[in-house]
């Protein structure tokens, strides 16, 4: 069925208009009395508005007929098509050159007008789309859809932001066509097919080639002057919606970040004044006590004092990692020195209790921060001691695997529970945040015979150090 009845109908009456328009003219003119030459201005003033109103078609079919018509009855020998003057001829023929060159350019006058009025209504859409598409509140992409809709005149449409079922904007539900659906996801252009004896386009929304989206248009209207535009327009809006959305997620992120840090201090400083207070006195109290059981009591609370200070250090450090107010500066550090700071670090953890060290020949210095480090194998060591049987020794190991220097802590108390991972304790989270920050990485195994193997590898120092 023709869309445009109104416009066949128009162009009926523009061809209907020739033989009346030309014909009025005539017997106007011969009652009048004209003579040719009057008669020839009054037809081509005919052919002109024919012309204009009807187009070049419609105005070379009127020039045609204005010069038989100024021929057949006002050129003599009238009544007839013949000419016995032969100037007549020549009138004849610039009457039919210039009724047709002037109605030609009258046309062409007519359809640059029309071309230029529908390029200013396809501009005032398109400002009209944009400034209604980016001035809209956030979260309002349903609303953008059909206004995109609307300008391009599609009887129907929907938007879909991901696989699924399309989310409707004008014009009712869509019978959606999955293999089209699928084929523009994945960046095959513009495609149309007819669902419903409706024919629906699914026009892919990209940016910077990036799918953001596809819009459902069922018969859309406008010309691809207007219509590729307003994709794009609609493109931009969908961007510009996940911009803000992951703006926002990004500032929660940023603000949660900044909360825990400030949490972190402000805990860590209302624990560390009682915990020096509380070591201060179990210090005294050593000093002034004799009773070796009272003794063992305090050495086991400074030790527990000892260990809750060492992870409040930890959890600042990590936190001001976290929020980028302290970076690791790395340096070459021997992993002898390491061991050693490791093991004055814990000497009431350790005391009394055997270390086996071994350091492959050969092996270079780490690559990292020398603070950072000591904290990770702290912690690590702490664990093996804590899990390990007081008779059993610990060991220390340092080796280069792939360019890198692998630390490893290892003990034999009952090894990894089932599912046990390192996000199983605080130590451990600490210990892997600090390692990857350090550039490094932190994992857990099983160790043969029984025992766990805490493995650590960071970068080797290179052997010419930067400088700073």
């Amino acid at each position: 069925m023709d869309r445009h009845p109104a416009r066949w109908a128009q162009r009926l009456a523009q061809w209907a208009a020739v033989p009346l328009a030309v014909g009025g003219v005539t017997l106007a003119s011969r009652a009048a009395g004209a003579n040719e030459i009057a008669a020839g201005f009054l037809l081509l003033v005919a052919v002109l508005g024919l012309a204009t109103w009807g187009g070049w078609a419609v105005g070379a079919a009127a020039s045609l007929a204005a010069t038989l018509c100024l021929n057949y009855f006002f050129i003599p020998p009238t009544g007839g098509l013949t000419v016995e003057d032969p100037s007549n001829w020549v009138a004849l023929a610039c009457f039919l050159a210039a009724s047709t060159l002037v109605s030609r350019l009258v046309a062409r006058a007519r359809q640059e007008a029309a071309g230029a009025r529908a390029r200013q209504r396809e501009l005032e859409v398109l400002y009209d789309l944009s400034f209604g598409l980016f001035t809209q509140r956030p979260g309002a992409l349903g609303e953008a859809a059909a206004r995109t809709l609307r300008a391009i005149g599609a009887e129907a449409g929907a938007l879909v932001l991901t696989e699924g079922e399309p989310v409707s904007a004008i014009g009712g539900p869509l019978e959606v066509d999955a293999a089209l659906l699928e084929a523009a996801w994945k960046g095959s252009g513009r495609l149309s097919g007819s669902l419903e004896d409706a024919g629906t386009s699914y026009i892919p929304l990209q940016v910077g080639g990036h799918l953001s989206g596809i819009l459902l248009a069922r018969e859309p209207a406008a010309p691809l002057a207007v219509l590729d535009p307003a994709v794009r327009l609609l493109a931009l809006a969908v961007e510009r919606e996940r911009l803000l959305r992951e703006a926002a997620h990004l500032e929660g992120v940023r603000q949660s970040d900044s909360l825990k840090t400030a949490l972190l201090r402000a805990v860590s400083h209302d624990l560390r004044t009682p915990l020096t207070s509380m070591r201060l006195e179990i210090e005294s109290l050593e000093r002034r006590l004799a009773d070796p059981e009272t003794l063992a009591g305090l050495r086991a609370l400074s030790l527990q004092q000892e260990r809750l200070t060492r992870r409040i250090d930890n959890l600042l450090a990590l936190a001001r990692l976290e929020a980028g107010v302290a970076r690791p500066h790395p340096e070459p550090m021997p992993a002898g020195s390491l061991f050693r700071a490791a093991r004055e670090s814990l000497a009431l953890i350790l005391e009394g209790r055997a270390v086996d060290v071994r350091i492959q020949p050969g092996c270079p210095d780490l690559w990292a921060d020398p603070s950072v480090t000591l904290e990770i194998l702290v912690n690590l060591l702490e664990n093996a001691a804590r899990a390990a049987p007081p008779e059993r020794p610990l060991e220390l190991a340092a080796e280069t695997v792939d360019g890198s220097v692998r630390i490893e802590v290892l003990d034999r108390g009952p090894g990894m529970p089932v599912g046990e991972s390192l996000s199983e304790g605080l130590g451990l989270q600490i210990a892997r945040s600090l390692a990857e920050a350090n550039g490094g990485t932190l994992a857990l195994l099983d160790r043969p015979g029984g025992g766990t193997i805490a493995r650590l590898d960071l970068p080797a120092a290179p052997e010419e150090v930067p400088e700073a």
